[in-house]
């Protein structure tokens, strides 16, 4: 595989300023071209447009290299889905050890069109394959996007949805650092469903990387459970998780993302209600949470007062 080193964060911040420029670039000229309705035969026009712009905001090295990918996306009707209805998920190399989402930096969905850029991705190159699956959370349509990365600046992949079925993400998903280096991610667990689970750094806002798998083979399955523990966390901090179910080998819509701290703020054990002492509050405080439905402590670790499993 053809793998990068970090970049440093002041060429990170520079990179993501472009992007977001050209973002905006690629939205206004889509939009135009919806708004005038042109044609196969203008696309030409579109090239000319894009390229333009992008000569004028992009590094000369970046023009020669492969780069964002992006299209509009139509329902089986031919209406356009809404801003909030469209998720995917994109991974490269026929194996989702790394994968890019509609939410991560420099990439997207909105009124009626999606991007992303291959050179977010650690393993890109001229000539991978590459794969991303669309859902239609409103009306349960989708659509799978395989194809190779083009040696070119950008690339239009227009998509169109059909009816399919697909798993629905998991319910309830929940983290608890177990301490500083281990992290339990629990959900709703669905009969016939496989989970495979992600992580990332929560300031990178990137990309996520498989966790029960970090080869990403497509073979796995994932995890049959309704937990997972993540123990090969080597630094501080705070990390996003997400899980995506498989039925049968149909990839499902990803989870919603949460974020767990595992170095939590230190607590003083007794005090229940978080109030900096422990007094007859706390009692009253457990006592309403065990028998009147009542807020749990938090952590909850501060109602173990005599260290009982």
């Amino acid at each position: 595989m053809n793998k990068r080193t970090k970049p440093l964060d002041s060429d990170v911040n520079t990179y993501n300023l472009t992007k977001e420029i050209f973002r905006g670039y690629i939205l206004f000229t889509c939009r135009w071209l919806r708004i005038m309705s042109v044609s196969k035969t203008n696309h030409t026009l579109l090239e000319l447009v894009i390229l333009t712009g992008l000569a004028a905001i992009m590094p000369a090295h970046s023009l020669l290299a492969q780069g964002s990918i992006f299209g509009t996306v139509a329902n089986s009707d031919m209406s356009v889905p809404g801003d909030n209805e469209i998720y995917f998920v994109g991974y490269l190399d026929d194996t989702d050890e790394e994968i890019r989402i509609e939410s991560s930096v420099g990439a997207g969905y909105d009124n009626g069109n999606w991007f992303d850029d291959f050179q977010n991705y650690l393993t890109e190159a001229p000539g991978n394959p590459y794969d991303y699956h669309f859902f239609n959370v409103a009306n349960g349509e989708t659509a799978v996007l395989s194809k190779l990365i083009p040696n070119n600046s950008f690339q239009q992949e227009n998509i169109q949805l059909a009816a399919s079925s697909w798993p629905m993400p998991p319910a309830g998903l929940n983290g608890i650092p177990l301490n500083d280096t281990a992290v339990e991610i629990s959900w709703e667990y669905q009969s016939g469903l496989t989970y495979r689970i992600y992580r990332r750094e929560a300031l990178s806002e990137g990309s996520f990387f498989r966790i029960d798998d970090p080869t990403g083979s497509m073979s796995n399955p994932g995890v049959s459970d309704s937990l997972f523990i993540d123990n090969d966390i080597d630094t501080l901090g705070s990390f996003d998780y997400l899980v995506i179910p498989l039925e049968n080998d149909v990839i499902g819509l990803h989870s919603e993302i949460i974020t767990v701290e595992t170095n939590p703020a230190q607590f003083v054990c007794g005090d229940t209600d978080s109030s900096g002492v422990v007094n007859i509050l706390d009692v009253m405080y457990i006592i309403t949470f065990l028998y009147k439905s009542g807020p749990e402590p938090k952590p909850m670790a501060s109602a173990d007062v005599d260290n009982r499993p």
